[in-house]
């Protein structure tokens, strides 16, 4: 009979989406929208990549419309090899370890439907990136939360991991550098993070889409502790920052390895051609060399300018400095707590009344009074002034409703 599996009711539009959808209509009415809500880059990528393909593209030749391997071009298959051992001392091979995917979500879904059978149970932060958890449970799997503390940086507390551990413990999964905190994983959590899945023979799922966003501190390589249990989960739309050219990539051990490729061939049965003819140029031609730290540079200094509007404009606001990404996840309970307002109703009036775009910390779990900030796609200058619009805001609410 006619009808709808009724697991698709789990998958919900992502909610930085629905604030985009809002933000779209504000500015077509003319309205200048500061835009600190968004995850994606501000730096395009670099010019010689980009007369790269324009030469490719004036070839009268099929090579950057035609299909690929489903796993990816081995060309570009080498170069995500070669690019983790030099970033990381990983030893791939590019056909027994790598499946290149249409972007870092198809990675994640690829991965989940490889390891994921009902009933199976998945360790989360709280708080964590919002994306995880609807696909989790359309595959039927079980979320335990393990809360991390601002006051301890945003790190995971090995302890509370091991008391959640069951005998249904199929994967835990990590964002380093995070979304939404910003917080670059202690290489010592790593360790105990690599030993507990060793010992109870869960899979580590790493999503590591900032990796080369650091601004202090390494990237741990957890793979070096535990490549047995380890899965790499990597895009390319932030690093060279092609978010709409659907790129990124799955590492893990052979016998993962075998069944996402035939998912992923299933789902999308190759990825994008021109964003691999892009990367493969990218990462071969050692231009990333002097681009990434121009974009971290600038990232930098954004996030900077961030936190001195904060501590300027908004004293009481509490946050974690973010060693990496591209947020900052702030405290706004003081403010909130006299507003008699939660994060979001508070969002959307900023965005509705003055024209600042900002994300709910409750899609992030269970930390209902933060706000996440991204401080990548204004100048400084905006930011100062988006952060003081929040000011002006709260003040005149409070003065009007007579709080």
């Amino acid at each position: 009979m006619r009808g709808i599996n009724k697991r698709s009711s789990l998958l919900r539009e992502s909610p930085t989406r629905r604030i985009d959808r809002i933000r779209e209509i504000i500015s077509r009415e003319g309205r200048d929208i500061y835009l600190l809500s968004t995850g994606q880059p501000s730096i395009p990528p670099p010019k010689e990549v980009r007369d790269y393909l324009s030469k490719l593209l004036s070839e009268e030749s099929m090579k950057l419309y035609s299909y690929t391997q489903s796993q990816g071009i081995k060309d570009l298959r080498e170069a995500i090899v070669n690019d983790l051992k030099e970033l990381g001392g990983l030893d791939l091979d590019p056909d027994k370890n790598v499946v290149v995917t249409a972007g870092g979500q198809e990675a994640m879904f690829t991965t989940l439907s490889a390891i994921l059978e009902p009933g199976d149970e998945v360790i989360l932060i709280d708080p964590t990136y919002f994306g995880y958890r609807p696909l989790i449970e359309y595959f039927g799997g079980i979320i335990k939360y393990v809360p991390a503390d601002m006051e301890n940086g945003f790190q995971p507390d090995l302890e509370s991991i091991k008391n959640v551990i069951s005998s249904k413990t199929k994967a835990f999964i990590l964002v380093s550098p995070d979304n939404p905190t910003g917080r670059v994983i202690d290489n010592n959590i790593a360790k105990g993070l690599a030993e507990l899945a060793k010992d109870h023979d869960f899979w580590l799922v790493i999503d590591e889409a900032y990796k080369t966003l650091i601004y202090e501190g390494e990237h741990s390589w957890i793979w070096h502790f535990a490549p047995e249990h380890v899965i790499g989960i990597d895009t390319f739309s932030k690093d060279p920052g092609i978010p709409g050219w659907r790129l990124g990539y799955i590492y893990g051990p052979e016998e993962f390895i075998k069944p996402a490729k035939l998912i992923s061939e299933e789902i999308v049965y190759c990825p994008p051609s021109i964003a691999q003819m892009m990367v493969t140029y990218y990462l071969k031609s050692g231009i990333r060399k002097i681009f990434i730290p121009k974009v971290l540079s600038a990232y930098k200094s954004k996030r900077d300018a961030l936190i001195d509007a904060l501590q300027t404009y908004l004293p009481e606001v509490k946050f974690a400095k973010p060693q990496g990404s591209m947020f900052l996840f702030a405290d706004f309970s003081a403010y909130l707590n006299k507003l008699n307002m939660n994060t979001e109703i508070f969002t959307e009036k900023l965005l509705m009344e003055v024209g600042v775009a900002s994300v709910p910390g409750s899609y992030f779990g269970s930390t209902k009074n933060f706000i996440r900030l991204s401080f990548v796609s204004e100048t400084q200058e905006r930011i100062h002034t988006a952060i003081n619009l929040i000011r002006k805001f709260i003040n005149n609410y409070l003065t009007h409703n007579n709080y």
